[in-house]
């Protein structure tokens, strides 16, 4: 249950006709694709082309070790489909596309008529090289043992940690494009998947038709650095919610001193229990302590669906010592992640510009815990790879770009956003109120991004769904909200 702490960092809500030809040649690369099926948690299945790619390790020494890529192509379902894709960036760092993004593909149903949709697992991740160090086995090891495992995790991969960043990433991404034989393509990256979609608007620009961010990380963006301060605005937004929501205000009056009365309880004595593990229904033996318990209410409060049913999970925790719902949101954020890929990205690219007195003063005026003090104790023992001078750097273009934030967003709030936007001259920024990390699983998200890919155009885009999204109404009980 630990690893929640460590890995919890970005997080992603997460009819075949005529296909790329089953065998194309751009330059030196090919790549042969096969019909699969991909399913998602859910059940759901789609049917797609699949393969790999064999690329080098480390780009600059060809003749070296290579790993392959796997790659998923959904074909468009019209016989002569539109030539620019839609490639689907997963976020995390760590998490992969072709396990993340078939749950989606009902909601791009306009761009899959029109469209192949194309998804490549970074290296690192699903079937490319996956580097994984915590297990569900590990979930009863202590915060110290969780810790002194991820800091000896680089002993037990199967790779170059030096090679596994979003440069590289994105260098393997085009050279995808190129043997499926596409010229231009369409994108759209999720929270760390955005990071992944500018890098790569900035190295390959001729390639790149549209591109759509959701959750946005701008390129100053350093992990951790101001996580404290924003979760704690996106905990001061929902508790303000509550109040001034009749029924939730008439059915957890007190929400927010139980809450601070929660931590208060568990900072004297952590409480000793035992559940059915959320994902194994084994049984699971848990301390839970203040900074848990933290940072499970810091996880729930990315996904809208889970911050309905929060007053409810912490009135239990508090008057019933009944931590299951809160623990149980927490493994469905969590679940997926390699995180080995996500240590081996944020150490090379987010630790080394860390600055310890910042991020500690910024968690001073919150209730939840500086994340840079164990995330640099763990990139001291991984190894580094380099980036270049203009990786953080402001992205310059006048690309089509479409921006999706959620203004209750514990991680990617809005301003990230509207500093990308600076070095844009084509770009849209929209802000759903209220609404968390992701917001393209919505009817409207949806639909803003079908409307945007068919026009490649932000102007007389129709934005008025926007002020109509609101967040799920809150559980009164387990029943659900009040009718």
């Amino acid at each position: 249950m630990k690893r929640i702490y460590y890995t919890s960092l970005f997080f992603l809500m997460f009819l075949a006709s005529c296909s790329p030809p089953s065998q194309v040649a751009v330059s030196e690369s090919s790549v042969t694709l096969e019909d699969c099926a991909l399913t998602s948690p859910s059940g759901g299945q789609v049917d797609a082309r699949c393969g790999t790619l064999t690329v080098p390790e480390d780009r600059a020494n060809p003749d070296g070790r290579k790993i392959e890529l796997n790659i998923a192509v959904i074909p468009a379902i019209k016989r002569n489909p539109e030539p620019d894709p839609l490639f689907l960036l997963a976020g995390g760092p760590g998490q992969s596309a072709v396990e993340t993004f078939p749950a989606m593909i009902s909601l791009m149903f306009q761009i899959h008529e029109e469209r192949d949709i194309v998804l490549v697992d970074q290296r690192g991740t699903g079937k490319s090289n996956p580097l994984r160090c915590l297990s569900l086995e590990d979930d009863e090891l202590t915060e110290e043992e969780v810790l002194e495992k991820l800091k000896s995790c680089p002993e037990t991969l199967d790779a170059d940690l030096r090679f596994y960043n979003t440069e590289i990433a994105m260098t393997d991404l085009d050279e995808v494009r190129a043997a499926l034989g596409y010229e231009t393509i369409n994108l759209y990256g999720a929270s760390y998947g955005t990071r992944a979609a500018l890098t790569y608007l900035r190295m390959f620009p001729e390639r790149v038709r549209t591109v759509t961010l959701d959750a946005v990380v701008d390129p100053g963006f350093v992990m951790f650095m101001d996580a404290a301060e924003d979760g704690q605005a996106a905990l001061d937004s929902f508790l303000a919610r509550c109040e001034a929501d009749e029924a939730c205000k008439a059915e957890f009056p007190k929400l927010r001193s139980e809450f601070n009365g929660l931590l208060a309880r568990l900072e004297e004595t952590p409480a000793e229990i035992t559940l059915p593990h959320p994902l194994t229904y084994e049984p699971l033996d848990l301390t839970v302590t203040r900074d848990m318990v933290t940072n499970l209410v810091f996880n729930t409060l990315y996904v809208p669906d889970f911050v309905a049913t929060l007053p409810l999970s912490i009135h239990s925790a508090y008057a019933d010592e009944n931590y299951v719902p809160l623990i149980s949101q927490a493994y469905l954020v969590n679940s997926g992640l390699y995180d080995g890929m996500l240590y081996a990205v944020t150490c090379t690219e987010d630790a080394p510009l860390i600055s310890a007195d910042e991020a500690a003063q910024s968690a001073e005026k919150t209730v939840f815990i500086d994340r840079t003090v164990d995330f640099s104790a763990i990139c001291s023992e991984w190894q580094k790879g380099e980036v270049s001078a203009e990786f953080r750097e402001p992205v310059v273009s006048d690309v089509p770009v479409l921006m999706l934030s959620g203004d209750a967003d514990p991680i990617t709030p809005p301003r990230h956003a509207e500093k990308v936007a600076e070095s844009l001259t084509n770009e849209l920024h929209l802000i759903f109120s209220g609404m968390g990390h992701g917001n393209i699983a919505s009817a409207c998200g949806s639909s803003l991004l079908s409307d945007f890919i068919e026009s490649a155009s932000i102007e007389g885009l129709d934005t008025s769904c926007v002020e109509a999204v609101q967040p799920p109404p809150f559980f009164v009980d387990f029943s659900g909200p009040r009718p």
